[in-house]
């Protein structure tokens, strides 16, 4: 999972460490040496027993490996195989990251699976993206929104149930939530092509 964010607020490891506390969450947290506050580029969460649940690495503007991720991320965008719809989301996910400051990668280890890695994982998670306005991009599903509304369908299995996506009004900056039926080909259809479903 990525965030993109539109500014690189200052997240020192003993921020991180802050929000576990709050949270009354164990873990451990590894990373690379701080000169300053918040200038860690790489950091690993763990379970107190050592098991690790996330790598998270942090690219900032100005770096090439920043502007490296930001041009494979619209290259993404454009040149996918199977071409990621609707389009005037991609158009607008494009202008949006000419705006982005900060990327946090995070990856997946062992013990994200467990309840407790989860929680641990949720709690950074969740913090980051209430400190930092920006995006969300889960491979397999798609980006999401500022309000954390799906933008794109870029699901690879068939899916039931609900999720909270967006489409853009005819401004092109507006969006208009409403609720995908992932198991309606036509609700698939209809968001695919940037419209509401007709039920909405």
């Amino acid at each position: 999972m990525k965030f993109y964010g539109l500014n690189n607020k200052t997240i020192s490891v003993d921020d991180i460490a802050c929000w576990l506390q709050e949270k009354i969450v164990d873990g451990e947290i590894e990373s690379d040496q701080e000169e300053e506050p918040g200038d860690w580029q790489e950091l690993t969460l763990y379970l107190d027993g050592g098991e690790p649940v996330v790598d998270i690495l942090k690219l900032t503007s100005g770096t090439p490996q920043f502007d490296e991720a930001i041009e494979e991320t619209v290259r993404g965008l454009l040149d996918a195989p199977n071409p990621i719809l609707p389009a005037n989301a991609v158009r607008w996910l494009c202008q949006y990251m000419k705006r982005v400051q900060v990327i946090y990668n995070f990856s997946p280890l062992a013990a994200l699976d467990s309840e407790l890695g989860w929680e641990l994982f949720d709690t950074v998670w969740t913090r980051v993206r209430k400190e930092i306005p920006g995006i969300v991009y889960c491979q397999g599903e798609g980006f999401t929104n500022e309000e954390g509304a799906q933008i794109t369908y870029e699901f690879t299995t068939a899916l039931s149930g609900d999720v909270r996506a967006a489409v853009l009004s005819e401004d092109g900056v507006t969006w208009q939530d409403f609720d995908l039926d992932l198991s309606s080909a036509e609700d698939r259809s209809s968001f695919e092509q940037g419209r509401l479903p007709d039920k909405q």
